[in-house]
């Protein structure tokens, strides 16, 4: 997918295009990253769907279908309105789902996602039932159910009519509603429903991505993801080195810091430097100086030097 991105501070200052299937924005805390990813929304909005850090996990213990083009609309929009043009709908989503604060709003919307999931899965098992389509379907929720399984083995899903279980595999006489999963469990099957069901060939942005989940899961659960949905393009927030790390053959951006009036400090990496991928990502997320001292004993002269500036500073 190609974009331009937001204006780069320079001389003169600049707006470049970048082409990319995977894009990468790594940067310390406040360094402007939400607001650079709200941005590239604002700017390609009908094709862009993102998911912000600030959200509220409460999984509800039951829904209730719709009509899957209310579903849809209030999924992507936060509202719906019959044969809405693309003008509204951009103007529908910074009002409703953004509550016009782009940058900040706390987004509240697990249970339109639920309601989505349950009304495809309805609608589709009637289609099969009514003989309208011939292969037994395999849903979105199907999708959300497979690859959260995958990435939690210890647990089950078990759905109902607009119900959702979970199962300890340890323990499968012992159920619970889906409402009282972990916050880790709660936020897989979050960002796993907001992937599955973004309309197709879409721009998917994803901010704080590593929030709530073991570094262990992190790579496999994207993996999954993404390979479950190749035919859209992912932008990445975050200040995580190691998920940073782990979207192999993604392109990076480093945001330094937000200059005000859609201006930004960042530069696209090109990886040019003989500093190992980690430990180059790794100082890009520091606020701190860094001091590279070459001598590593007592009669390095580094080492001196640096025990006489330690000390006038303290």
């Amino acid at each position: 997918m190609k974009i331009k991105l937001p204006i780069k501070k320079g001389s003169p200052n600049t707006k470049p295009e970048i082409d990319f299937e995977k894009l990468v924005i790594i940067g310390a805390n406040g360094s402007g990253k939400t607001r650079f990813g709200a941005y590239i929304e604002y700017q390609n909005s009908i094709t862009t769907h993102r998911v912000s850090a600030q959200k509220i996990l409460s999984f509800p213990e039951s829904v209730s279908p719709k009509s899957k083009e209310i579903a849809e609309q209030e999924f992507i929009y936060g509202y719906y309105r019959s044969n809405l043009e693309d003008l509204h709908k951009t103007q529908m989503k910074f009002i409703n789902r953004w509550k016009q604060k782009i940058n900040t709003h706390t987004l509240n919307d697990f249970t339109q996602l639920l309601i989505l999931l349950h009304t495809e899965e309805y609608e589709e098992s009637l289609n099969y039932k009514e003989g309208r389509t011939q292969e037994k379907p395999k849903t979105k929720l199907d999708i959300v159910q497979s690859i959260w399984e995958e990435v939690l083995p210890h647990r089950k899903l078990l759905k109902r009519a607009g119900i959702i279980e979970t199962i300890p595999t340890e323990q499968k006489h012992t159920k619970y509603n889906a409402s009282e999963m972990s916050d880790g469990e709660r936020v897989i099957f979050y960002l796993i429903g907001q992937v599955i069901c973004t309309p197709r060939n879409s721009l998917i942005i994803i901010d704080e991505p590593e929030m709530h989940i073991h570094k262990s899961l992190i790579k496999r659960l994207f993996d999954l993801i993404e390979d479950e949905r190749q035919d859209c393009a992912f932008v990445y927030l975050t200040h995580n080195v190691d998920f940073a790390i782990s979207r192999q053959n993604s392109k990076k951006i480093w945001a330094k810091s937000y200059e005000g009036n859609n201006v930004w400090d960042y530069e696209i990496l090109n990886y040019v430097s003989d500093l190992p991928e980690d430990l180059y990502l790794e100082l890009l997320g520091s606020r701190k100086p860094v001091i590279f001292l070459e001598g590593n004993d007592s009669t390095s002269i580094d080492y001196h030097l640096f025990q006489r500036i330690s000390s006038k500073k303290g």
